[in-house]
């Protein structure tokens, strides 16, 4: 009898304490002005930092479930981190993981947020993604093959993604990371959906090959909602720090024409992707302000191969106060220094395309952290 009354106090406090951290996130706060924005960003300190996936992970599920996480090894690399002159990182979640047990995940997403705040490095938080594989499942994880990224995962699934009667435990999900952090300085920004129309994933080994067209198209519909539906989720927790839609698409066609406007719309900074040489991040920018003059960030740049190098493009994002995340730090198990596939030819054998360090922490290329150092003060 009194193991039946522990446990429905227990349910009973655990449906208090879900009611309470969605009463706290019920007054969606409006997307920023032009001037808001603009008004942000002058009171922060410039970042420059790396999309991070620690060497012992895979993939996001790797990074942050409880068998695997390794924050000794976060350490370390946020130690080198700082020592390079970087002052942030953009990381990726994981909805499965949270799913699974959402108290285990916060608390080792609170031991991540303290480790880089020890270093004076804040945290771009991203929710989901569309690149990567749709075969996302926890526990052991894919051996690496001899490729790039062959872990990535796409989150949350297709499955999920594709049947809005599922995207309960997204809106959670969302609602219960900003729910608790909208106030707290060590979160710099909420880069909701990463490359929302990036369905069949070609640069990553395996993708979405076989979808249908009807299944693309609808999936794509979806997409839209959930860049709406997620934007009004975070902004419901009224946090402190601005929420933004990456855009990646900029040659024109449906996607750009469809997707880009909406995500301008939702965004309160804006961001972007590109990994070509600095003539089309100048090409973009110029592209962007024609729509709005808030604040700009680049969270994914740095192929070497397709000419998108630190010299020149950190000086140049630094010099016009970007925001700049290049993709890679420590060469681990998402082999993300190998080539996409179409880059993986003779001649560019040996060219590192992402990552800055080798395993041992020594660099691939001593100039470039040299300049990296020299750009960013350190």
């Amino acid at each position: 009898m009194m193991m039946r009354k522990n446990t429905l106090i227990t349910k009973i406090i655990a449906l208090a304490a879900s009611v309470f951290l969605f009463s706290t996130c019920v007054f969606a706060r409006e997307v920023w002005t032009d001037e808001q924005a603009k008004q942000w960003i002058a009171k922060q300190k410039y970042r420059a930092g790396v999309n991070y996936i620690p060497s012992y992970a895979v993939n996001q599920i790797e990074l942050w479930q409880k068998e695997t996480f390794d924050i000794k090894t976060i350490d370390r690399e946020f130690a080198l981190m700082r020592a390079t002159g970087f002052n942030a990182v953009r990381v990726f979640l994981s909805d499965l993981v949270f799913e699974s047990n959402p108290d285990g995940f916060m608390e080792r997403f609170e031991e991540f947020l303290k480790t880089a705040d020890k270093y004076g490095i804040g945290t771009m938080v991203v929710f989901f993604t569309n690149g990567g594989t749709d075969d996302a499942k926890l526990g052991k994880q894919v051996v690496p093959s001899q490729s790039h990224n062959p872990g990535w995962k796409k989150q949350p699934s297709y499955l999920i993604l594709g049947d809005k009667s599922k995207w309960g435990i997204l809106e959670k999900f969302v609602k219960t990371v900003v729910g608790k952090y909208a106030k707290d300085p060590r979160v710099i920004c909420w880069d909701i959906f990463n490359e929302p129309d990036n369905i069949k994933s070609l640069h990553i080994v395996g993708g979405a090959k076989n979808l249908s067209d009807d299944r693309i198209k609808h999936l794509k519909r979806c997409c839209l909602d959930l860049i709406r539906e997620s934007a009004e989720w975070a902004r419901s927790c009224d946090p402190q720090q601005p929420v933004t839609f990456g855009l990646y698409k900029y040659k024109g066609g449906e996607e750009e024409k469809i997707f880009n406007p909406l995500q301008i719309s939702q965004s309160d900074v804006i961001s972007y992707h590109t990994y070509a040489p600095l003539i089309d991040h100048i090409r973009i920018i110029k592209k962007i302000m024609k729509h709005t003059s808030k604040p700009i960030m680049c969270t994914e740049w740095m192929g070497r191969i397709r000419g998108s190098t630190f010299n020149p493009i950190l000086s140049f994002h630094k010099n016009n106060n970007i925001w700049s995340f290049p993709f890679g730090f420590v060469a681990g198990k998402t082999q993300t220094w190998r080539p996409w596939p179409n880059d993986d030819t003779p001649e560019m054998q040996g060219i590192w395309f992402h990552d800055i360090y080798k395993s041992d922490h020594t660099p691939y290329c001593p100039e470039e952290v040299e300049y990296i150092r020299r750009i960013l003060g350190k």
